[in-house]
């Protein structure tokens, strides 16, 4: 079964670590973090790709498929530049160094998008967003015990 934690913490990790920036979920009731952070929103829940492998060993079955997600990441700043530069830099994780530490947590990145402007205006300013989408694969393995039918008796009726 694919765990939440799996594949976010050490995407949050490795992030947070090349970056040198908090990481958090998006949307979420927590405190925000002071400028310039990183936030993460899963804007596709894990949709498994191709067939599912079933196999059935002495009583246990095996279920395994690929599972992929879309995550938008977004650069919060209060400059431009800064949201810029940090954006920049989490893209330049998945396209570099990312493909390694992640790949090491059995997590593949299929495709990593091009960034863009996604300012939001507060009040009486703007908070500075740049952001982009990444898609992400992981493979899944759910094992769990079955019944086995050992014997069968056929009676037969005469008439």
């Amino acid at each position: 079964m694919i765990k939440y934690d799996d594949w976010w913490i050490p995407l949050q990790n490795g992030l947070s670590s090349y970056t040198a920036q908090n990481v958090i979920q998006a949307e979420t009731t927590g405190e925000q973090p002071p400028y310039p952070f990183i936030a993460i929103k899963q804007t596709s829940p894990a949709i498994g790709v191709g067939q599912p492998s079933i196999t059935t060993d002495n009583g246990t079955q095996t279920i395994e498929q690929d599972y992929e997600m879309v995550l938008s990441l977004t650069a919060h700043s209060d400059a431009i530049e800064s949201a810029t530069d940090v954006a920049n830099k989490a893209r330049n994780y998945f396209l570099g160094k990312g493909t390694i530490e992640l790949s090491d947590a059995y997590i593949a990145i299929v495709d990593v998008l091009p960034a863009t402007n996604r300012d939001v205006f507060l009040t009486i300013e703007y908070e500075r967003r740049i952001g982009f989408d990444v898609r992400l694969r992981v493979h899944d393995t759910e094992t769990y015990n079955i019944d086995v039918i050992e014997q069968v008796t056929v009676n037969h009726k005469e008439e």
